[in-house]
């Protein structure tokens, strides 16, 4: 998330702290042995003010380029900027606490993509979708999705999946929304890769076109 301070959401005058997220990191020393260079919670975090139970972690991310193996230089540190969705090249650790649907406000498209700088992809995600979720959004990214704790309900424009703990979703650049059913928070963790941009449009001429080339073999 583009906010990093870490304010305490209150619901009903109770504290809902989110649950620290234990970040190991390794490295080399100068002799080139393997190394734990730090062992605790993640420190870049953020936690909702508005939105009791929403917030997420990351662990680390990485720039387009050559990975970084060498320094001892922490991208993901309390301080760094880290955008919301990954520019092409880039790579984001996120491990994200969705609240139970009922729990976000009668505004919740608005203040959620308010707080995560998203209303572009906001806006790129409603095309098809209806207004169905206030959580449809879409992003220029390959995601590995996977639960980590509770149930959480996928929905893209043509159906959705409801995922539980161990299972994964690879989220291929498509309008998506992700939906708490539940009365309890759900944790999943995801890997973006940012890809060069491509519209939902774009894609859809790219696969006529390689539909009337099949036709004309």
């Amino acid at each position: 998330m583009v906010a990093r301070a870490a304010p305490v959401s209150l619901r009903g005058g109770i504290a809902m702290a989110r649950t620290p997220v234990r970040r190991i990191v390794t490295g080399h020393d100068n002799d080139g042995h393997a190394i734990i260079l730090s062992d605790g919670p993640a420190p870049h975090s953020f936690e909702s003010a508005t939105i009791p139970g929403f917030g997420a972690t990351v662990p680390w991310m990485t720039d387009a380029g050559p990975i970084d193996h060498v320094t001892d230089q922490d991208p993901a540190a309390a301080d760094a900027d880290i955008p919301s969705f990954p520019a092409a090249g880039q790579t984001i650790v996120r491990i994200a606490d969705f609240p139970p649907d009922a729990d976000y406000p009668e505004t919740a498209e608005s203040v959620i993509f308010t707080e995560i700088d998203g209303h572009d992809e906001a806006q790129a995600g409603n095309k098809h979708s209806g207004g169905k979720h206030f959580w449809f959004h879409r992003t220029d990214s390959l995601d590995y999705a996977v639960v980590l704790e509770g149930e959480i309900t996928l929905l893209v424009d043509d159906g959705e999946a409801t995922i539980r703990p161990g299972d994964v979703v690879i989220q291929r650049a498509t309008s998506h929304a992700w939906s708490n059913r539940t009365d309890k928070p759900a944790r999943v963790l995801f890997v973006l890769i940012g890809t060069p941009p491509l519209s939902a449009a774009e894609i859809a001429a790219e696969r006529q076109k390689l539909l009337e080339g099949a036709k004309r073999q």
